[in-house]
């Protein structure tokens, strides 16, 4: 429940900015790092999901992790994984959700 100073309205704002920042995604793939696009964004009350895609033919391997970077390339979030990918697609999710708090004070 939302703080009762804190409007929905500005949840939503701050959710929808949050979401905005995020360009690509950086991969490592058995210690190279590779640019994919963000495949989907979901959006759920405050929360919101970005998904990167990689297909059934791109970065076979060992998956360490991966990072979304907004459009200079700055990391914004990081995500350590260890999975061995084969010739079948692979989704990596982050989620984020929103929550602010107000204090008032006299």
């Amino acid at each position: 429940m939302a703080d009762p100073i804190i409007q929905n309205r500005l949840l939503e704002l701050l959710r929808d900015d949050l979401s905005g920042h995020f360009a690509s995604a950086l991969v490592n793939v058995d210690g190279q790092i590779k640019t994919y696009p963000i495949f989907n964004t979901v959006t759920a009350g405050l929360k919101v999901t970005k998904y990167v895609y990689l297909d059934d033919v791109q970065a076979q391997g060992q998956i360490l992790g991966a990072t979304l970077v907004d459009s200079d390339g700055n990391a914004l979030a990081n995500k350590p994984l260890s999975i061995t990918k084969g010739d079948s697609g692979l989704l990596i999710a982050f989620e984020f959700s929103v929550e602010v708090k107000a204090e008032v004070t006299s």
